[in-house]
């Protein structure tokens, strides 16, 4: 074992089958519904439980997409706003139950009832949906969208609005994995999904526990090792207590995928034989504030611009954990890890702030002596960004009431929900976003596209931003089959959303993880920046019982 060895290879490569992988998290999972779940760790889950029709091969350091469900990549035709796959025969549910063609394109379809089913992503609608006569979803419309055929058990072909080239991406999101008819239980189908994968719910108590126990219908396949015999995961716990566990073995790894906390950081750091067990990736996260400009006086794009100003980026650094293990200040929209990325300071500040550029932004606010607003906020090291920056911003007169939010609610009811950010007058909030799918587009549309608005939670473009040149851009981005041009058409975008100012870039994350030597076959996966569950198996326990939450 060393640091970092999960970045670049497997840690403790094993075939041993049996025995149970412990996770913890503090974050309530958000969904076990594939069409709801949108958390990083969530999709982590569902790459045991479900198949999607594309997926991304289980070994670190690749993004490149395989089939799953299907037989092969899609075949685009009529200029790439024709997709045609072929599924694979013989896979069926975890009730014995056949999987076809129709059954993944009711799944999809679930996704179009945004008013039963919010939260998850939705692409598909965007490049599926008729703007003229929108599909309400098979609750309401059980006649189906026409914008999916299915010419027989086997086949599945979609008919896009408009181009998409990286359409065998959103093929490889959780939306795609099969839903039986028969089975579905509308908004509370998270709570038992009928899987796919090599694992199935035993038992679930939302926000507390959950288990997993092998699927005896699933038929191994090239892309999963299903390893363990279970699956615990431990839920609502305290984010220092789940260091401790890590550390002391009672769980494996962290489900969330957030990092040690800033005291495990120092602990790690001083202890070698430590830091052995522990990857330090670069995520391809960024980690930012949103200004919301429906709260006042935020309406007003220069107390937008003061914020930035006075924000003392190296103290927010240092809150995420320093450049070391926090990642690299950052700037602009796009990480550099995406093509598209391009070196720029739209405000630049210098490494604490320029004050006095932040009270001429207030002035022209006609607020000179400052504003009140309200910054939301997670426990942890959002608390730790958000309470950092509180004190940058009160250096010119801004007065910020820090508010911590239910883990679970956070985005998909809180500032996911643009109605809560209004009522709650959540000027400012601390959040994260990793792309979708390795791409720019992945990445930047669900934050700055407002055609992607959902107004029923889940929400990701907190600022409700829809600049019709931003989006104007995006399509032409779309459409650009050269990946240079492509790429420069996205540095455009960037520079045009921090114009605006409704974005504070605070870093380019590095998140410090920590694996139990007990956990085998551990990766970060480079699509995701998190390890990859699904891979990992655990170690026979020598002399006693293995891995235990118990004390």
């Amino acid at each position: 074992m060393s640091f970092n060895g999960g970045c670049s290879g497997v840690v403790n490569p094993s075939d041993r089958r049996g025995g149970t992988l412990r996770l913890a998290t503090a974050a309530a999972v958000d969904s076990l519904d594939p069409a709801r779940t949108y958390y990083v760790w969530g999709w982590m889950l569902q790459r045991l439980l479900q198949r999607t029709v594309m997926a991304y091969p289980a070994a670190p350091g690749t993004t490149r997409l395989v089939p799953d469900l299907a037989s092969e990549p899609g075949s685009p035709s009529r200029g790439g706003t024709v997709w045609r796959y072929a599924l694979r025969r013989g896979i069926r549910f975890a009730d014995g139950t056949p999987v076809t063609a129709a059954d993944v394109k009711y799944a999809i379809e679930r996704l179009f009832a945004q008013d039963v089913l919010a939260g998850g992503p939705t692409y598909l609608i965007d490049l599926l949906d008729d703007p003229g006569a929108p599909y309400p979803g098979p609750f309401r419309d059980p006649d189906g969208l026409r914008t999916i055929e299915v010419p027989d058990e086997q086949t599945i072909v979609f008919h896009l609005r408009k181009p998409f080239p990286d359409f065998d991406h959103l093929m490889a999101m959780p939306v795609t994995a099969p839903v039986p008819r028969h089975a579905d239980a509308g908004a509370r189908y998270g709570d038992a999904p009928v899987s796919t994968g090599p694992y199935r719910v035993a038992q679930h108590e939302p926000g507390r526990h959950l288990l997993l126990e092998r699927n005896p219908w699933w038929g191994a396949d090239s892309l999963r090792r299903a390893l363990p015999d279970r699956i615990d995961v431990s839920i609502g716990l305290d984010r220092n207590d789940i260091d401790d566990g890590v550390i002391a073995g009672r769980f494996h790894l962290n489900l969330e995928g957030r990092g040690v906390q800033l005291r495990t950081q120092q602990r790690l750091a001083a202890a070698p034989e430590l830091l052995a067990n522990a990857d330090n990736p670069a995520t391809g996260f960024l980690h930012y504030i949103a200004i919301q400009p429906q709260v006042p006086p935020f309406g007003n794009i220069h107390a937008r611009r003061a914020v930035h100003y006075a924000a003392d980026r190296t103290a927010l650094l240092e809150a995420r954990g320093g450049p070391i293990y926090g990642g690299d200040i950052a700037t602009t929209l796009l990480p550099p890890t995406l093509a598209g990325h391009r070196a720029d300071d739209r405000y630049p500040a210098g490494p604490h702030g320029d004050l006095a550029a932040a009270r001429a932004e207030l002035a022209r606010a006609g607020l000179p002596d400052g504003f009140d607003t309200v910054i939301a906020t997670q426990p942890g090291k959002f608390r730790g960004v958000a309470d950092a920056l509180a004190r940058s911003l009160a250096r010119v007169g801004i007065r910020v009431e820090v508010q911590e939010l239910d883990v679970s609610r956070y985005y998909r009811e809180e500032l996911g929900r643009p109605a809560t950010v209004r009522s709650r007058g959540l000027g400012l909030a601390v959040t994260d976003w990793g792309a979708d799918f390795p791409a720019a587009y992945g990445f930047a549309a669900p934050l700055v596209d407002g055609r992607l608005i959902k107004p029923f939670g889940g929400n990701h473009n907190f600022a409700e931003l829809n600049d019709p040149r931003i989006n104007a851009l995006i399509d032409r981005a779309q459409s650009e089959p050269e990946p240079l041009q492509r790429a420069g058409i996205w540095q455009e975008i960037d520079r045009a959303v921090m114009e605006h100012a409704v974005i504070l870039p605070l870093t380019h994350d590095r998140t410090l993880h920590y694996r139990h030597e007990s956990a085998t076959n551990v990766y970060v996966h480079a699509a995701f920046g998190v390890y990859d569950i699904q891979g990992v198996g655990v170690r026979a326990p020598q002399g006693g019982e293995e891995c235990s939450t118990k004390d």
